[in-house]
This record gives structure tokens, sequence and C-alpha cells, in this order.
């Protein structure tokens, strides 16, 4: 028997194996390893592997979910038709979809600090309408997009828009809706601030435009509606009015019993002070405590009058005019009231001039005094004779809008621990 036929006959033999049963281990040994890929890529663990040029292979870096993985270099998801390039889900109230970390300060005054989530849409033209960053809620009581201030500081902000495309007009932040666009709401603090700092802006803080109902609106429960100061010599609040027969300010009264308008101090007033429906007076604070009303005496003109006294020399006396009062009037025209004191047989004016006046008794020899009112129109102003006064429209009666009640914010979440990975299992 030769060495080949020797060697087929051991194979065949009891304690040998044929080329049967190596084919049936063979074949054993594929289908175990193809159960233990398929252990691997089940939920326990799944991986997706790359190399750089995109073309997947055994030795690529893999991305291990469910697993902590670790690399100094970008991780890129990129999709190349449209469509959402990751979703992620989850379930669990206070869970995370998506999570993103970053602890790295600034390092200074204005610089940026690490980003923990960042998005970003630089489509280009006019009708673009692209978003960086979406927030959509479909139930009552949620938030879109939230930002919370864990700091306890007034320089930590939770939610920052900026615009910084030069000294443009752009937004930095803005809220639309049908409803409320913006709300600011503080248990303990300001709601809503707005600022225009910088030394060359003559823009205002915060400006409130309508269509029909008020620009801005102010309301508080247990003090003012709304309150301006000012840091220099300007005014704390301003009016203007915009068009004809308007009002620059305007105050009215939402019950009977209260006040349009207060003034704790000097006003002033600069153009024509008209008064309708009621009386100019003066309450003036009277021994018994309280307060007595005195009335303004009117005229049809626009007259100003001085008082003074003098006193006759042998029936005679010259008035000169305060040289200031002479300087706001028309002193070639004007009106003298005497009164005598005593019995001087009677006074009159004998000579008038632009500066003076001539009083004499009609006895020759009186030497009583005599008080007398000078009476003349101002200088300055026409002030026609009982002019015709057109009123403007009154403005229909202040209504207090029905502003929604707020519903209370939800609460605050615990802040955000950074996953802590299990340790990267061998290879």
């Amino acid at each position: 028997m030769g060495q080949q036929e020797r060697v087929e006959a051991e194979s065949a033999g009891a304690g040998g194996m044929g080329p049967l049963k190596r084919r049936g281990l063979i074949a054993g040994l594929a289908a175990l390893a193809a159960a233990g890929l398929a252990k691997l890529a089940g939920p326990e663990r799944a991986e997706a592997t790359h190399t750089v040029g995109g073309t997947p292979n055994a030795d690529s870096i893999a991305l291990h979910v469910g697993q902590f993985n670790s690399t100094d270099g970008q991780t890129t998801l990129n999709r190349s038709t449209a469509g959402s390039g990751l979703v992620v889900s989850t379930l669990g109230a206070g869970s995370r979809g998506v999570f993103g970390s970053n602890g790295t300060a600034g390092g200074a005054p204005g610089a940026l600090g690490g980003i923990g989530i960042l998005g970003q849409s630089f489509a280009a033209g006019p009708n673009a309408n692209a978003v960086g960053v979406l927030g959509e809620v479909g139930a009552a009581s949620s938030v879109g997009v939230r930002g919370t201030n864990f700091a306890n500081s007034a320089s930590a902000v939770a939610v920052e828009g900026l615009s910084v495309a030069g000294a443009g007009p752009g937004i930095g932040v803005r809220g639309k809706s049908a409803g409320i666009g913006v709300e600011g709401d503080s248990t303990n603090s300001t709601g809503v601030i707005g600022r225009a700092t910088e030394a060359g802006n003559p823009n205002p803080g915060v400006i409130g435009s309508a269509t029909n109902g008020y620009g801005v609106f102010g309301f508080s429960q247990n003090s003012n509606g709304i309150a301006g100061q000012s840091g220099t010599s300007a005014a704390g609040c301003v009016g203007f009015a915009g068009a004809p027969g308007g009002y620059g300010i305007y105050g009215g009264i939402a019950v009977q019993g209260g006040y349009a308008g207060g003034f704790a101090g000097p006003v002033l007033v600069v153009g024509d002070f008209t008064a309708t429906g009621g009386a100019k007076s003066a309450a003036v604070p009277h021994p018994d405590g309280t307060h007595r009303r005195l009335y303004c005496m009117e005229s049809p003109e626009s007259l100003f009058e001085d008082f003074g006294r003098g006193k006759l020399a042998n029936g005679r006396a010259e008035v000169r005019f305060d040289p200031d009062f002479a300087a706001i009037v028309h002193n070639d025209d004007y009106h003298i009231f005497l009164t005598e004191y005593g019995d001087s047989g009677g006074l009159y004016v004998a000579n008038q001039s632009s500066s003076s006046f001539e009083v004499r008794a009609r006895t020759a020899a009186a030497s009583g005094a005599f008080g007398y009112r000078v009476v003349a129109r101002r200088k300055d102003i026409a002030g026609p004779r009982l002019e015709k006064v057109k009123l403007p429209e009154p403005i229909k009666e202040l209504v207090k809008p029905d502003l929604p009640k707020p519903a209370e914010p939800p609460k605050a979440p615990e802040p955000p621990k950074a996953p802590a990975g299990p340790e990267r299992p061998g290879r």
C-alpha cells in the first residue's frame, strides 16, 4: 500500500475525521461567528465604522451606542440628501434627547467660553428664512426653548440673542405670536429690561408700537403703572402729538374721584394753557387745618396789572412805572384806578406818558395818601379779545386692556450633570 493510500485509510478509520465531517465543523464555526456579529449589531451594542475617506473597513474607529466614546478628532455626520441628519429620541420626564456640555471658561471679560450645543444656518438670500435652532411644543404649559440660570448672579444670562452684523438693524431676540410675542416674569426682580447704553446711541431702550391699541401699557396693582426718570436735566417722561388735535400726554380717570394728573413740584408750560369744563383755582391752607379754594380773575383780553401807593404834595403827585413792568406791557395805552385814603376832595389823573402818570386832588392844598392800580395789555402775545377756541376731539374713555394672566412657570430642572460613561472595554 502506498503512502497516500495509507493516509486516506487512516482518515477513514474509527478514530479519524473524514472530509464530510471536516466540512461540517467549518460550517459550525461560521454560524457561531455570524451569531456573535449579530449580537454586536443588536440592541446590546451597535457600532458604525468608517475611515477618513468614507470607505468602511474593520480597522476604522467605532461609534458605540450605549457606551462611552472618546476621540481627539471631530465626528461628523453628513447626509447628502434632504431630511434629518440626526434624530435622537428618549423617554422619561426630565430626560434629555440631546445633551451637550462644555465646561471651558472664556478666560477674559467678553471672551466666548465653551459651547455646549451650537445650531447654525448660513443660508443666504432675502427669503432664506433659515433657523439655527428650532424649538417646538405641542401641548399646553410646554416650552419650546428654555434657558436656566443656576449661577445666582446678575451677570449670568440663561438665554441671550445677539445681532453682530456691524451696527446694522439686526434683531437680537424677537418674539412673534398670535398671542403674546414676548413675556417676562420675575418673582423678585424686573420682568423685562431694555437698554440702549452706547454713548452715541440715540435710540430708546424699549419701543412699544400698536395699530389700534396702546403702544405701551403699564399696570400695577399696588404702585405706579408707568414711571420715568432721567439722570440729567432731560425729562423723565416725554410725549409728542403726531397729528393736529392730538395729545402729547393725556391723563384720564378710571373711577370718579380720581385725578387725571398730579405734579409735586414746579410746573412749566411752554405754550397756551387752556382750561375747559372747570375752574382755575388755588387751594390755600386755612388756619382751621382745611384748604380753601380761591378762584382766578378772568379777563376777555390778555392784561397785566400793577399796584402801588402814593402821597400828595400841594394836591399833586407823580407816579413812575416800575421799569420791569413797563417793559412787558403796551405802555402807550393803559388804565389807572385810584383809591383815596382820607379826604382829599377827590382825585383824578391829569397826565399820562409811557413812563409815568400825574395824580391831582380837587383840593389844591391836599396832602393825603392814595392807592393806584395800573392795567395794561400784555406785549409779547396778541391775546385777541374773546378769541374763539376750537377744542380738540375728546379722547375716548380710557379702558384698561384685559391682559391674559400669565401661566405658572414650570419648575426649573435640577442642574444637569455630564454623563460619566463606563470605562472603555479592552480591545
